[in-house]
């Protein structure tokens, strides 16, 4: 059997690159000492000869702060409203939002701030029917997508969509009538 013959040809020798060397002179950190903040003086006060001195009392005044976060906004007892039914009886609207419907006892659970079941034509009030929210100086009535509908003053609400209510208005909760008061 043959043999195999390698034969070696010489290539062209590679150039060695030369190690890189440090720059010559390096770049010398220099020290710059901090600036100091000098304090800011206030501008001196003006004398006005014709300034009342209520406008001088309000300039002195301190600003006003933003209550903590832990405070409340609104107090959850405070009365902001009052709905009066055709009977007579009269219920009161305090927090947020007050839950109108009627309570299943059956059932038990969910009781409605505004609970309509022991009214005549409770049997037409869903059991979460509507709410009334007071946010700032606006009141609001949704219906909650109730089965016998919201009204107010005869027009029936659009399923979940607040609508804004007056003082004086009346509010229709199936065949249940009253009237809101703002207190």
């Amino acid at each position: 059997m043959p043999k195999p013959t390698v034969t070696m040809i010489p290539g062209s020798p590679k150039p060695e690159t030369p190690p890189a060397q440090p720059p010559k002179n390096p770049p010398v950190p220099v020290y710059t000492p901090p600036v100091q903040p000098q304090p800011v003086q206030p501008p001196a006060p003006t004398v006005q000869t014709n300034v009342s001195p209520t406008s001088q009392t309000i300039a002195a005044r301190k600003p006003i702060l933003p209550k903590p976060a832990n405070q409340t906004a609104l107090d959850p007892n405070a009365v902001w409203g009052m709905l009066t039914f055709s009977d007579g009886q009269e219920v009161k609207l305090s927090g947020e939002r007050a839950l109108v419907g009627r309570a299943d006892h059956d059932i038990g659970g969910l009781t409605p701030e505004v609970d309509l079941s022991n009214m005549q034509g409770s049997d037409t009030v869903s059991r979460i029917h509507a709410t009334i929210e007071h946010i700032g100086s606006t009141y609001t009535l949704t219906d909650l997508n109730s089965t016998n509908s919201t009204r107010i003053n005869g027009k029936r609400l659009e399923p979940d969509k607040a609508t804004p209510i007056k003082d004086g208005d009346t509010l229709h909760f199936g065949k249940v009538t009253c009237t809101f008061k703002k207190a």
